[in-house]
């Protein structure tokens, strides 16, 4: 079975959402947009290890739940054998599920199967309401009929889902709060229901191990230091009692559930001693979870039943050489995968097509494909770089609040070069607390081949807000125009000064102390007596003794501009203007607007 759609009204931070499933999806986004609410209203639909064991006020969405607010979660299943109802009879029949027939292409319900590309399918939802009496919150997980069978709560003709079949839906959860050290052990129900599903329980070395602890060789009470310890209480015992009654130090109750109780995962390497895993490093304690789970998925996928694992940031827990080879590893066990995310490396590990990005716009989230299919084979070279090739550059921009599409790769590779300086020497008290900072907020795109437009068509359908930055030359004023023209303008475009060039803007950084020429002089190996000089080599072409794109270049002057203090103010200067522009288009400090913004497009003019 698969999750085809995830309705979510009233849950957390989320008024409305629908999410569309594949059999593997990774999840990104900025920050408390709720991706890890979507794990969680999944927990509550087909866990038994809820991540969300006790619902309270807080998790209605506005925290101050009335009669008639509930939360409502509904989930459509999929790909049941055979798509016939009549070989499903634990799912479908009267006091059961409903079949309803799903239409892949639409992900539109159908009550009969008109189109054999149709795939049976069955809702079941969890609808929860507060009590203001009782102060608790009523939970219910039932078989959904459809929007129009009224409130859940009101009668008793609801069919509520037993639990076997939800432990037939296989669904499992690596939540990112999780702890490890007794994940190998009798504490973790996870490895009792692997133990279980193998063959049982050890009980021949459990009841010898109890015996052993019963009769120890050398036991404790025994020992020179503890003996008159324990002589004194039981002379103490015996005076109160009036008989003797032995003391005896054992290590667990020496009953079997003590010793199960007592088991403690250990890790040795080669012939050292064994370690315990709370004193590994945390590779090894993270791999723990994530060793059963894949021992039970295979068991899962060899049985031919269901296995569907939702993880929450494996970067938490998992070092970057095992991400990628643990992201394939669970697919190929997995009937479906569903991954929350905040690590561009995992998301980029992944086909593109299985990556959705979602937003969340005061509590109404949408959901997007990164791509909708695999790129052809003639897909241009802009293309392939955006979604390929430096797809890891494309998702870290994603998960900002702002896209920001430049005209070429060299604005890209100066102004993240400018970000990380800027970052890397900053002080709390440097910027204004009213102001936003261009790092945290604004994500910048590799563009490849000054394809600006292209690429702002391209991500303006799968994220809320892209803005474009273009030069001050003929060129720039072009594709501004063909920005403006499109039937779904940027709500913004920045643009450089007349005839200028992001070089032009490094030029005009170095000019705030001319002293920083010699330095990079130097660190160059090149003659550069002034600004115009250092302007003119970053616009020449390295096979003409220039240093147009090349990046090593870019780290050394970006690096020696952020030495000087001046130098580093402007550069700040520069990104702080860009952050303010695109929160406060129509009245930024450094900006001018243009008579060619529209009543959709603010067109701003850096003013250096």
């Amino acid at each position: 079975m698969q999750i085809a759609e995830l309705r979510v009204h009233g849950f957390r931070g989320i008024r409305d959402a629908r999410l569309r499933f594949t059999s593997h999806n990774v999840l990104i986004g900025p920050n408390n947009c709720g991706k890890s609410t979507i794990i969680e209203a999944l927990a509550l639909l087909f866990g038994r290890d809820r991540l969300v064991r006790d619902l309270t006020e807080h998790d209605f969405f506005g925290s101050d739940p009335s009669a008639p607010d509930r939360i409502s979660i509904v989930a459509t299943l999929t790909d049941f054998a055979g798509d016939d109802p009549d070989l499903h009879a634990a799912w479908f029949r009267e006091d059961r599920a409903i079949p309803k027939w799903l239409d892949p292409s639409s992900g539109a319900l159908h009550a009969l199967r008109t189109n054999a590309q149709f795939k049976l399918a069955c809702q079941i939802g969890v609808a929860a309401r507060f009590d203001r009496d009782d102060l608790a919150v009523d939970l219910l997980r039932y078989f959904y009929d459809d929007d129009d069978a009224g409130d859940v709560f009101d009668g008793d003709v609801v069919r509520r889902v037993p639990s076997q079949l939800i432990r037939d839906v296989g669904f499992f959860l690596v939540p990112a709060n999780r702890t490890w050290d007794r994940t190998i052990s009798f504490g973790s129900e996870l490895f009792r229901r692997v133990v279980a599903s193998i063959g049982g329980q050890p009980a021949a070395a459990v009841l010898a191990e109890r015996d052993r602890l019963r009769n120890p060789i050398n036991p404790l009470e025994a020992d020179a230091g503890l003996t008159q310890i324990v002589g004194n209480v039981e002379a103490e015992l015996k005076a109160l009692l009036g008989r003797s009654v032995g003391l005896k130090l054992r290590l667990t109750t020496t009953d079997s559930d003590g010793v199960l109780d007592a088991v403690m995962p250990h890790y040795s390497i080669e012939e050292f001693q064994p370690i315990p895993a709370r004193r590994q490093g945390s590779g090894l304690i993270s791999l723990q979870h994530l060793l059963l789970l894949l021992h039970f998925g295979r068991m899962r996928a060899q049985q031919n039943v269901s296995f569907m694992l939702a993880m929450e940031e494996p970067e938490l827990h998992i070092p970057p050489p095992l991400q990628r080879k643990l992201i394939h590893r669970i697919r190929s066990l997995s009937t479906q995968t569903i991954i929350v995310t905040h690590s561009p490396v995992v998301a980029a590990a992944c086909d593109p097509t299985a990556l959705t990005i979602v937003h969340n716009n005061a509590g109404s989230m949408r959901a997007s494909k990164l791509l909708a299919d695999t790129l052809p084979l003639d897909a241009p070279n802009w293309k392939r770089m955006l979604f390929v090739v430096r797809r890891q550059d494309t998702i870290t921009a994603l998960m900002h609040e702002t896209i920001l599409v430049p005209e070429g790769r060299i604005d890209f590779d100066l102004l993240s070069l400018m970000v990380n300086s800027d970052e890397s020497r900053h002080e709390p008290t440097a910027l204004p607390a009213a102001q936003r900072e261009f790092g945290s907020h604004i994500g910048v795109v590799p563009t490849q081949d000054a394809n600006v437009v292209g690429v702002f068509e391209e991500l303006r359908s799968i994220h809320q807000h892209v803005i474009c930055l273009v030069d001050g030359d003929a060129a720039g004023e072009g594709y501004a125009n063909t920005l403006l023209a499109l039937a779904e303008p940027p709500p913004l475009i920045l643009q450089w000064p007349a005839g200028w060039e992001i070089e032009d803007t490094i030029g005009w950084i170095a000019e705030a102390n001319i002293a920083v020429l010699p330095r990079l002089a130097g660190t160059l190996g090149r003659t550069i007596a002034t600004v115009p000089e250092l302007v003119a080599m970053l616009k020449t072409a390295t096979n003409a003794s220039g240093l147009k794109g090349d990046f090593v270049a870019y780290e050394l002057i970006i690096a020696s501009l952020a030495e000087e203090t001046t130098c580093l103010k402007r550069m700040r200067l520069v990104l702080q203007r860009f952050a303010l522009a695109s929160s406060e288009p129509q009245a930024p400090q450094g900006w001018t607007i243009l008579s060619s913004s529209t009543a959709r497009t603010t067109v701003l003019r850096f003013t250096p």
